[in-house]
């Protein structure tokens, strides 16, 4: 073989090598590899109803049990839990430490900044916790802005931080905890005054504390947005803004499960009812770009 054909040849062959090359070493998308292991990893923030570790050490909840039925015809049959404090959880998910926020996290448009979201497969209002006889009488965010005395307790890192910032609660009188149970103690220790939470976490959490001391605010009036409607939390799964494909699966199952009713039979298990139901026009799209 002349010189001139081997150097032609060997031209061939390189620029082949390029073309191949980068189509070969592309990474692996997460649901790709979801699918090969028949694993996922759930971040949760333990807590009850969303997702949490129950006494057999198995990762149960609403929003874990979700994602199991979501994936299980894709070839899923292992969940595996990785626990972090809820204030962490985007870090956690974008520092690749697991595959999908499980805690039941709201749809906010600073969090869509960050992460994607699935659309949403919970709606909840919220409400207040109160020593017995709720002494400072506040039954609603806009009672609490009215009066200078009173503070309100919340969980670090959750859509209710920015909700009561916005509805004007000055930052000192708003006390952060890691979680409601953090919360509830700090109520008893007259470190606020009422603690501000999801309803079916409060439920939740005064079922599991049976303490005569303390109690649900009732009534309670939901905090209203510029339409004059009552404002709710929409919890979702998060993802990691490349995986695109698993937020399309995911998608697709949840419309599935809403619209046969098999998401309210599996949410039902820990509290919820058809009030706490989305809509198919409650998008994560649309919330994203909420005001």
């Amino acid at each position: 073989m002349s010189v001139t054909r081997r150097h032609l040849l060997g031209a061939s062959l390189s620029l082949a090598s390029a073309l191949v090359l980068p189509s070969l070493a592309r990474a692996e998308t997460t649901l790709e590899r979801i699918k090969r292991t028949g694993k996922v990893s759930v971040g949760i923030a333990n807590e009850r109803p969303y997702g949490f570790v129950d006494t057999n050490g198995k990762l149960v909840g609403a929003v874990p049990d979700l994602i199991q039925a979501a994936l299980e015809p894709h070839g899923v049959k292992e969940m595996q839990a990785e626990i972090v404090e809820f204030s962490a959880m985007i870090p956690g998910l974008n520092a690749n430490r697991f595959d999908i926020i499980g805690a039941g996290m709201y749809i906010t448009p600073p969090r869509c900044q960050a992460i994607i979201f699935t659309n949403p497969v919970t709606r909840a209002g919220y409400g207040f916790v109160a020593l017995k006889g709720n002494p400072k009488g506040v039954h609603s965010v806009a009672d609490v802005v009215k009066n200078p005395d009173v503070i309100v307790g919340t969980q670090n890192g959750s859509a209710q931080v920015g909700e009561l910032e916005q509805a004007g609660v000055p930052k000192d009188r708003v006390v952060l905890y890691a979680n409601a149970t953090e919360a509830l103690a700090g109520l008893k220790a007259n470190r606020s005054d009422v603690i501000y939470f999801p309803g079916l976490e409060l439920g939740d959490l005064l079922k599991t504390a049976n303490d005569p001391a303390v109690e649900r605010v009732e009534p309670f009036h939901q905090m209203v947005g510029p339409d004059g409607k009552p404002q709710y939390g929409y919890s979702a799964m998060g993802l990691r803004k490349a995986d695109t494909d698993l937020k399309q699966v995911l998608d697709a199952e949840i419309a599935k499960m809403l619209a046969s009713g098999k998401l309210l039979e599996i949410i039902a298990k820990y509290g919820y009812g058809k009030d706490e139901l989305p809509t198919a026009e409650d998008t994560a799209e649309r919330l994203c770009k909420a005001a």
